[in-house]
């Protein structure tokens, strides 16, 4: 069977399975099904108790499955379709909705339209315009029927693929709960159908791609007091990577069952990611509440993502059988959809030739580019260094000895070098990490955050033991305090950077989180990943309050960055009162680091900025070792914690993407500051955030 085929009729198949599992259980508590059932182990007929299902025949679906296919025969019909994009017309979508349900009544059904859902429609059928009445939908209706968009819409247009989306909630779920969770559920389907070599340990990164996906799309909808749904799962995922909390009963106090968004999705996630096989929907059907969307949706990204064949044959002949639903023919028709949406979409944005310099002037059209713009493909930003949980306190100040104090506010965050890697992806950079990831629940959550942050995983594994944590003190002037221990982190091998870093290429940019240098093991694969160093590749050091620099730091292409009290340290450490005295002020201990060091230095002074120093260059006719002032945004800080990783972060990809030197230093230090006016580690704010603050920086420097 052809693979894509597979995994469109895989959705299909897996929407229908978990919502035939979950209808003889749904609305009732895990007690009643126990009690009636015992556990649901495979299709059974709904009891005569059952509040929405009574009677009804093992396979039968709900209306989950039917709402599903009646959006697909919209879509497939052509009416659904407009300028090659594909969208659902909102008056059609309305009315047909309406006819279902009335021959659901016709049927003697009990299983109707779902609250919100009924309530927009009402409207609808009074005569009010169907783009007028979803504004208060934050159930799971939008996202229990979206799967054919999902089959037949691709992710890599995200407008396209958001506008699709938009256009099967908006008449009853028009609220940001309503397009996050049906975008959810499309955006895992979609990719799981261009997914090229799924298996089910991959299922949980499938997962995570789609939330950091969905969270990077605009908000839509109106605005209500719900919870947010990606957030929401966000949350349950982290639940599930922690083995302490990723047990179902632990799952169903935590995350909930209801049909409320921000608890369907986030469970439908968390049951996947806890177990990326047709048991999850078991799990589903047993756990209580809304059991046949929840399963529903599992059932449709697990068989988006594996195939069909990963369902049970005997299950899904029966569902056949009872239910004439006709998926395999659905699925075919659905992928030719999304050829065509495709073709299409390329037919309107032709790839353009590169314009050609202007023979009337020297300036080539990567040199008029604007300067935050990368002209060039852009490298990576990898990150030798260590990767740790921080346990985040902030209090009014730090107790004296032998006192007592109460946090203001609390913590478990990623931090370390996660935080520069955050601010990277941030700026729209891949980021690799190459810390070491150990065996436990810290460790657990390492990878969860890198996966969800789509930051590649590529550092070696230490079995036996976990991640260490720092236990971070913020007071109220926002200076922070750290007390750390050492995990896995701390244990990489003598060859296991060195092997990585001989593929990089010129334009990546190798981030060296300084703190490494503290471990003699770290330090030693430090020092061989760089005489391994390709040429062109550049280097950006963050010496860190440890103070360590490895002896075989190359002599090019690096930059050496810290703060004024790092510079006064290392200062100390060389033992030359004339270098110690002048480092009393940031711009002249940027000019003797320079000296001492003999590679370009930055020197961040906080609210004062930052200075770098660069050595001669005779090839430039600069005869002389200068210092540049970079200013920073004047901000109120609340929480100094990250401010450094988001500096380097940000510093490193404006290099990777080819910006020039002082603009790519005047994005860190707005990114630094900037990050120091929210609470947490990985602060960074957007892309967008930190350019208007640089804008205004050097508009006010063109004014002065």
């Amino acid at each position: 069977m052809d693979p894509r085929f597979s995994r469109a009729y895989g959705a299909l198949a897996g929407l229908a399975l978990g919502d035939a599992l979950g209808m003889p259980t749904q609305e009732m508590s895990p007690a009643q099904i126990r009690a009636v059932y015992g556990r649901i182990t495979g299709l059974v007929d709904g009891d005569a108790s059952q509040p929405y299902a009574p009677g009804m025949p093992a396979g039968s679906v709900t209306d989950d499955t039917e709402q599903a296919l009646l959006v697909a025969s919209l879509l497939v019909r052509g009416r659904g379709t407009s300028s090659g994009r594909v969208a659902l017309d909102a008056g059609e979508f309305a009315h047909a909705l309406l006819d279902w349900e009335d021959s659901m009544i016709e049927r003697g059904s009990l299983d109707l339209l779902g609250p919100s859902t009924k309530a927009a429609l009402e409207r609808v059928r009074a005569g009010e315009d169907p783009l007028s009445v979803g504004g208060a939908g934050t159930t799971n209706g939008a996202a229990m029927r979206v799967t054919p968009i999902g089959i037949a819409v691709s992710t890599a247009d995200p407008e396209a693929f958001a506008d699709a989306v938009w256009s099967s909630c908006q008449v009853t779920h028009a609220t940001r709960q309503g397009f996050q969770s049906a975008a959810l559920v499309a955006a895992a389907v979609s990719m799981g159908i261009d997914w090229d070599t799924p298996s089910a340990s991959d299922i949980t990164a499938l997962l995570w791609k789609a939330l950091t996906y969905v969270d990077s799309l605009p908000e839509r909808g109106a605005w209500t007091p719900d919870p947010d749904v990606v957030a929401a799962t966000r949350r349950a995922m982290q639940l599930v990577a922690n083995p302490a909390s990723s047990s179902l009963e632990c799952l169903v106090e935590q995350v909930g069952t209801s049909v409320a968004s921000a608890q369907a999705i986030p469970m439908a996630f968390a049951l996947l990611a806890r177990d990326p096989s047709p048991r999850a929907l078991l799990d589903a059907a047993n756990i209580g509440g809304d059991t046949d969307t929840i399963g529903a949706i599992a059932g449709a990204i697990l068989g988006a993502a594996l195939g069909v064949e990963v369902l049970p044959a005997d299950s899904l002949s029966m569902i056949e059988e009872v239910s004439h639903l006709g998926l395999s023919s659905v699925a075919g028709d659905l992928l030719a959809l999304r050829d065509q949406a495709l073709v299409s979409s390329q037919e309107e944005s032709p790839t353009s030739a590169s314009p050609a310099a202007d023979p009337d002037t020297d300036t080539s059209p990567e040199e008029s580019a604007p300067a935050s713009s990368p002209t060039s493909p852009a490298g990576r930003v990898v990150l030798m260094g260590q990767i740790l949980v921080d346990l985040a306190v902030r209090g009014e100040a730090l107790p004296s000895p032998g006192g007592d104090v109460w946090a203001i506010d609390e913590g478990m965050h990623v931090g370390g070098g996660f935080n520069a890697l955050v601010a990277a992806r941030r700026m729209g950079a891949e980021a690799v990490s190459l810390s070491p990831i150990g065996d436990g629940p810290y460790s657990s959550l390492i990878q969860a955050a890198l996966t969800r942050e789509g930051i590649a995983d590529l550092g070696p594994r230490i079995a036996g033991i976990d991640n260490g944590f720092c236990i971070a003190f913020t007071d109220r002037t926002g200076e922070r305090t750290f007390i750390s221990t050492k995990g896995a982190e701390t244990m990489a091998t003598a060859s296991a950077w060195a092997d990585f870093v001989r593929t990089m290429h010129p334009g990546d940019v190798l981030y060296i989180d300084g703190y490494l240098m503290d471990h003699p093991t770290n330090r030693e694969a430090a020092e061989a990943a760089l005489r391994a160093l390709p040429e062109g590749v550049r280097v950006l050091l963050d010496v860190s309050p440890v103070i360590g620099i490895p002896s075989a730091l190359p002599s090019d292409g690096v930059i050496v960055s810290m703060n004024h009290r790092e510079a006064q340290e290392i200062a100390q450490q060389s033992g030359d009162s004339s270098v110690r005295d002048r480092c009393r002020e940031p711009r002249e201990a940027a000019r003797a680091m320079l000296s001492l060091l003999g590679r370009p230095v930055l020197v961040r002074a906080g609210a004062e900025g930052a200075y770098i120093g660069r050595p001669a260059q005779p090839e430039t006719n600069t005869t002389a070792d200068e210092v540049t002032a970079i200013p920073t945004p004047r901000v109120e800080a609340i929480d100094t914690n990250g401010a450094g990783d988001a500096h380097s972060g940000v510093l490193a990809v404006s290099l990777a993407q080819g910006i020039p030197l002082e603009r790519a230093l005047l994005l860190a230090n707005c990114a630094g500051a900037l990050s120091t006016t929210v609470v947490g580690p990985a602060s960074c704010p957007t892309r967008e955030e930190i350019e208007a603050a640089a804008d205004a920086l050097e508009t006010r420097a063109d004014g002065e």
